[in-house]
């Protein structure tokens, strides 16, 4: 999921960027994939300060379409202006998308120079890029004491309140760092059967227990890979892992998916609480932890809102993906007199 998604940078894009940081003219640019390349499709100039300046951002960022803005700030270092990547992938973006602006920021930094950027900072909703979501997203990022598990839960009852509101109680924010929760005894069993290869079970579904503050078995079941969809709730987050047993190019294989649903509210699904968005989002990392307490790798990991994404032939191509077709070329043929000499006439000898 980390690979570079190979998707190239447009020579447009890397004009409008070199111009703007050598004149300083243009505040901000803003990126999207168009035709396979990472494009620009919006430059804003400068008006004033960067503060004065980066509460336009949010005019820019459409409720369902993912993009990168390229903001300039107005310190400098020995390579010029510096610059922040603001990368915005709402919630209620296709996995396909996901995926892709996730594994083509790397790629877009290096293309256009790395040592330019200050900062890079994930978002999903657009309050994650207003001045006070980027002040907090600094102090959390320069907080130089870790903090107890006490602050860790007040810290996410002030940022709930704070999302609450802003009246932005439909989506999540990767900004807010909420605290996370120990498995108990029944969910570390069923990850162990799960990686074990026990033939009964190829399929968990792991919740949290709000009052017990604890991740906790759901279900477990041994289910075919397109069936996953069904298990997936509407309404409440979840954490799933399957165990694929199959054969790839002669090889015995049994790749783990890990899938983590939060509904939105998009769709057909209902917009779980915040906490409980906050909360199942912090314990993301440890729900994982536990496939690696097994020895266990996780081959492939995906966020979805709801499971209609989550067919087989989607599955098998995340995980496999297809050749890429290359393209037929057809060789020149030689001018006159050039080239190997052909052969024009063939003579058969019979022996009497």
């Amino acid at each position: 999921m980390s690979a570079a998604s190979g998707i190239p940078v447009s020579a447009q894009l890397k004009e409008e960027f070199g111009g703007a940081h050598q004149s300083g003219s243009k505040r901000f640019i803003k990126v999207q994939i168009k035709n396979d390349e990472l494009s620009c499709v919006a430059t804003v100039d400068t008006a004033g300060s960067w503060e004065e300046d980066f509460v336009k951002v949010e005019q820019y960022l459409d409720p369902k379409e993912p993009c990168v803005i390229l903001f300039r700030h107005d310190d400098k270092n020995a390579n010029g202006f510096r610059w922040l990547m603001l990368c915005y992938v709402p919630d209620v973006s296709k996995v396909k998308e996901k995926m892709t602006y996730a594994s083509s920021r790397a790629h877009l930094k290096q293309a256009l120079g790395g040592g330019y950027f200050m900062h890079e900072i994930f978002g999903t909703v657009k309050a994650d890029f207003t001045i006070a979501g980027y002040e907090a997203w600094v102090k959390m990022k320069m907080s130089s004491a870790p903090l107890t598990e006490a602050e860790e839960a007040m810290q996410a009852e002030v940022a709930q309140s704070s999302n609450e509101a802003s009246s932005m109680a439909g989506g999540s924010s990767s900004m807010v760092h909420g605290v996370s929760f120990a498995a108990d005894d029944s969910a570390k069993e069923a990850v162990s059967a799960l990686c074990s290869q026990a033939p009964d079970v190829n399929y968990i579904r792991l919740s949290i227990d709000m009052t017990k503050e604890l991740i906790t078995l759901y279900e477990k079941a041994c289910i075919g890979l397109g069936d996953i969809a069904a298990h997936v709730p509407l309404d409440v987050p979840a954490f799933h892992f399957y165990r694929w047993d199959h054969t790839y190019e002669g090889a015995e294989l049994h790749s783990i998916f890990y899938v983590y649903s939060c509904p939105d509210g998009s769709g057909k699904t209902k917009s779980a609480p915040v906490k409980m968005r906050m909360l199942y989002s912090s314990s993301k990392q440890g729900a994982e932890s536990l496939i690696e307490a097994c020895n266990t790798k996780v081959a492939v990991k995906l966020e979805v809102n709801e499971g209609t994404e989550l067919t087989e032939e989607f599955l098998t191509n995340t995980l496999h993906p297809p050749p890429v077709a290359k393209k037929q070329t057809f060789s020149k043929p030689s001018a006159p007199g050039k080239g190997p000499r052909r052969l024009t006439k063939t003579t058969t000898t019979t022996n009497t």
